[in-house]
């Protein structure tokens, strides 16, 4: 579903584990796509089409699966990476994350072509998009974040939720690093926060005051 401009969102409805994906449209040259977490090819226990059921939801939406250019991973884990592999190596789409949590992707079978650290990442040809990447690690060590200045939209993968905190006991987590993360991500300009997954929440808190109520209920249970 489309949320603001350029920007779409794909919560996961379906049964088993899966992240929501974010698809950021047209702002590749050529009118291509980046999208964001396209997570599972299938789900591991009731096996739903993950990679598929995304496909579709972006045709109905009017965007062109062909045009997706760029795939940004927030991390490793395979409910958030897996279809990574297929939009590379059948959609000709370069695959971005952090470097750190490549090793978890190459696991997979994943080959990775760009490595996103913290910074500016400058998208398509004048005028071009501006995306700040945050190394955001606690989840995982090479957990991004990714924030959109001109929207105030951040994209939190499994950091934040709604009400609630990605975990820190999985193999690289550090849940001193991810209350550090939190703390800082906090203090950016956000009026839509999107979350890695729909737990409890469709995942999609929009307004600067919900925002801000959620960023303080975390800190309250992290402190």
């Amino acid at each position: 579903m489309k949320l603001i401009d350029s920007l779409y969102a794909y919560p996961w409805k379906g049964n088993d584990n899966n992240c929501s994906s974010y698809v950021l449209s047209g702002v590749l040259n050529d009118g291509k796509h980046v999208v964001v977490d396209p997570g599972h090819l299938v789900t591991p226990y009731y096996r739903e089409a993950g990679l598929d059921r995304l496909l579709e939801e972006m045709r109905r939406d009017g965007l062109d699966t062909a045009l997706i250019g760029m795939v940004v991973l927030t991390h490793g884990h395979p409910d958030h990476a897996e279809s990574a592999i297929i939009l590379r190596n059948e959609f000709g789409a370069m695959v971005a994350m952090h470097e750190s949590d490549a090793p978890a992707y190459s696991g997979m079978g994943g080959k990775v072509d760009v490595f996103l650290d913290e910074g500016t990442l400058e998208l398509g040809a004048e005028p071009t998009t501006i995306l700040q990447i945050y190394h955001s690690p606690g989840h995982t060590p090479g957990h991004i974040t990714i924030y959109w200045p001109a929207h105030r939209a951040l994209i939190a993968g499994d950091c934040i939720f709604y009400r609630s905190t990605g975990r820190s006991d999985l193999p690289g987590g550090d849940s001193r690093m991810l209350g550090r993360t939190i703390e800082r991500l906090a203090e950016l300009d956000v009026d839509c926060l999107l979350c890695g997954h729909p737990y409890g929440h469709p995942g999609i808190i929009q307004g600067k005051e919900a925002v801000r109520d959620n960023f303080g209920y975390i800190r309250n249970i992290l402190y």
